[in-house]
């Protein structure tokens, strides 16, 4: 199984929508939806950063990177696509 969350809460959603744990299930995978959503909002505003931060020519408390390298130096993840 998947390490993901959302990937789990999916995996444990997939069940007969008659019985009577469906109620729970919808609430999971309303998670899985907002989970996506604002990890797509998170990697968009580090996206900004990481423009913003590559145009800076010097800065004493970063090295100068380009976008992707900044990301890289703060551990982000922003340049990949999560599907």
């Amino acid at each position: 199984m998947s390490d993901d969350i959302v990937a789990r809460l999916r995996y444990y959603t997939q069940v007969d929508t008659t019985s009577p744990v469906f109620l729970v299930n919808a609430d999971l995978l309303k998670a899985a939806d907002e989970i996506e959503r604002l990890r797509a909002e998170r990697d968009e505003a580090r996206r900004e950063v990481c423009q913003l931060k590559g145009t800076v020519r010097w800065n004493h408390y970063f090295p100068h990177f380009d976008q992707k390298g900044y990301a890289k130096h703060r551990g982000w993840d922003c340049h990949k696509d999560y599907k």
